[in-house]
Formats: C-alpha cells, sequence, structure tokens
C-alpha cells in the first residue's frame, strides 16, 4: 500500500497532457534526471506526475528490452490520449476517479475515503485518526502521520481546487476531479455532496460497474449491493438509494447497454454482460468524437 507519494502535489489540468506527450518522446522520461526542465514542472512537480500517471490508472511501470524501467500507456490511458488529453469531458473526469479510488494498492487513502470511511462530512484532523486506524488494520508496516495528512489534504485540494478566472493557463492550479462535484468544503469541514442526476455520465457509470465485475468475476448486483459495497456507485459517487433506481431504470432502456434490470418484490437485480472496461470505453468515446 502507498501513501504520501504525490509530493504533497494534487493532479493538475494540464499534467496528463504534457506527460503523455512526453512519454511518446520518452518512455524513460520520468527516470531522466532533467527531465523537469524539458517539461516545464518543478523536480518534485514531475515527481508527482510520475506519481499520478499510475495511481489514474492511464500508465504502467514496465521495462525495456535493455531491461531499463520505462513507463507505457494503459490500454484506458491510449483513449484519453487519443481523445480528451485534457480532462474535458465529464466521462474522462469520472473514470479517472474510479480507477484513482479503486486502486487500494497504489492510491491507498482515496480507496479508504470512498470506499470504507463513512463520514459524511468531517474535517482533516477528524480523518486522520480513522484512516491511521484503517491503515494498521491493514498492513503491519507504520504510516506516518505526516503522510496520511498529506493524503486526506491532496483529496481534498483534488476535489475542490477549481480555476478562476484569469488563471493564466500554464499555471492553472484546477484539478481535472472538482468537475465531478463530489466534495465541497465548508468552514473547514469536507463535505460529500451527492452529484445531480443530469451531472453523472451513464457510460461513466456504466464503466465503473465493468470494472468492478473484471476484479470480482461477477455478472450481476443487486440495488442494496450498488448503495453500500466498496467500489460501487453508492460509495464511489455518493449516490442515494432513489438515484440509483432512476440509473438503472435508464440503463435498462438505453439499447447500447447490455444489462437486463429485474425487479421483483423482494430483490430488484441488475444483470449484465461482463466485457474489457477499455473496449466500452472505447465506444464512449467514439460517439463523443462523432457528436463534436
Amino acid at each position: 500500500m502507498r501513501f504520501g507519494h504525490h509530493q504533497s502535489f494534487y493532479l493538475r489540468v494540464n499534467w496528463l497532457a504534457k506527460a503523455f506527450k512526453m512519454v511518446a518522446e520518452d518512455p524513460r522520461f520520468f527516470y531522466d534526471d532533467f527531465g523537469f526542465e524539458k517539461i516545464g514542472l518543478g523536480r518534485n512537480m514531475v515527481k508527482s506526475l510520475r506519481y499520478w500517471s499510475v495511481a489514474t490508472g492511464m500508465m504502467l511501470e514496465s521495462k525495456n528490452e535493455a531491461k531499463k524501467p520505462i513507463h507505457v500507456l494503459t490500454d484506458v490511458g491510449q483513449l484519453v490520449r487519443d481523445y480528451d488529453r485534457f480532462v474535458r469531458l465529464p466521462l474522462t473526469a469520472a473514470v479517472l476517479h474510479v480507477l484513482l479510488a479503486t486502486d487500494k494498492e497504489r492510491a491507498s487513502a482515496w480507496y479508504w475515503y470512498f470506499n470504507v470511511c463513512n463520514e459524511r462530512s468531517a474535517s482533516v484532523d477528524e480523518l486522520l485518526p480513522l484512516l491511521d486506524e484503517w491503515a494498521k488494520q491493514e498492513q503491519d508496516k507504520p504510516v506516518s502521520e505526516q503522510s496520511l495528512r498529506r493524503d486526506l489534504e491532496c483529496i481534498r485540494q483534488m476535489y475542490t481546487a477549481r480555476s478562476h478566472f484569469g488563471d493564466d493557463p500554464e499555471e492553472v492550479v484546477a484539478s481535472p476531479l472538482t468537475s465531478l462535484k463530489l466534495l465541497q468544503e465548508t468552514r473547514q469541514l469536507l463535505t460529500r455532496r451527492s452529484p445531480a442526476l443530469a451531472d453523472l455520465d451513464l457510460d461513466a457509470l456504466y464503466f465503473s460497474l465493468l470494472v468492478y465485475a473484471q476484479q470480482h468475476e461477477v455478472d450481476s448486483v443487486t440495488w442494496e449491493e450498488l448503495q453500500l459495497k466498496p467500489l460501487l456507485w453508492g460509495r464511489l459517487f455518493h449516490m442515494s438509494a432513489s438515484q440509483i433506481l432512476e440509473v438503472l431504470e435508464a440503463l435498462h432502456v438505453e439499447s447500447r447497454f447490455r444489462v437486463q434490470f429485474v425487479r421483483t418484490n423482494q430483490l430488484n437485480t441488475l444483470n449484465f454482460e461482463p466485457e474489457e472496461p477499455h473496449r466500452f470505453l472505447a465506444r464512449a468515446f467514439e460517439r463523443r468524437s462523432v457528436v463534436s
């Protein structure tokens, strides 16, 4: 499990586009001591970007023919690079969030906050001992309080930091995940928000379901599971029971989703055909490309 590996920098709007460009030119870019000069970011920012490129599922660390470490794009990373490298689409922001918040090993604090933590509204100081207790339960190796606090502060900024009118495009400090409107900061409290149904992307929700199905080898989920289980909509997107029910009905009537929503007196179940998440995502991006 990893904590505090982002150098205290949250992911910025233009960073992934920069990473795609540099890795295409040199797969060993992140191992270049002078890479920060080429990309135009600070040395620690480049270390942070290396972490985010992997933690968001855009890249993998591999080795070349000479057995030297390199970075390569994942299937989803290739789609984001080709269709929306500046993360302008709600679909892309949601995909990044899903891949980040479901990665227990590389984005441990994000996994905990969006899948385990039950606090609806709390300060970083109040969340800190809860995260610490969970980390101790999950691994023997102790984690410093400083690392845990950095992660919580980074979560706060990543989901609330926005651009302001007049910001220099080269100095944009907004995070691409603020558009999801999952968190708000009020009186030093981090509060979960249930997004409006109009702001939820059906393709993104179905993509997250396919990710879950792939990890757990299932082809159905119940309404109750979608509300309460880790890695599903109620947790990841703070969706209410009524919102989830509306989405299930919407998926059922849309022909592009290979699902069947079965309603009974005792159990409401969504049956679906398992599919590689990136293949579904490719079609979703292609549809948007045609429309634009």
